[in-house]
């Protein structure tokens, strides 16, 4: 696995990762890992999120054929 550091991190950043190890009972090593992965989901999610125009128009069709079907006569 690869090593990374990072230096001088804000003392209240520092602590902040400690209380989310005390809460969690996670080490630090997990606790920094799993707040990387999470973060790192929500950025991405924020950059890569919604759909984009050929699939909104592929939606709306199946949203709209759907409508078309009758009604079941349920479960």
């Amino acid at each position: 696995m690869t090593d990374i550091v990072l230096k001088d991190i804000d003392p209240i950043l520092a602590d902040r990762i400690r209380r989310v190890s005390q809460a969690r009972g996670w080490n630090i090593h997990d606790t920094i890992l799993n707040l990387l992965e999470q973060g790192l989901f929500t950025c991405e999610a924020e950059v890569s999120g919604g759909f984009n125009d050929a699939e909104v128009n592929v939606l709306s069709d199946a949203i709209n054929a759907l409508k078309d079907v009758p009604a079941g006569k349920g479960f």
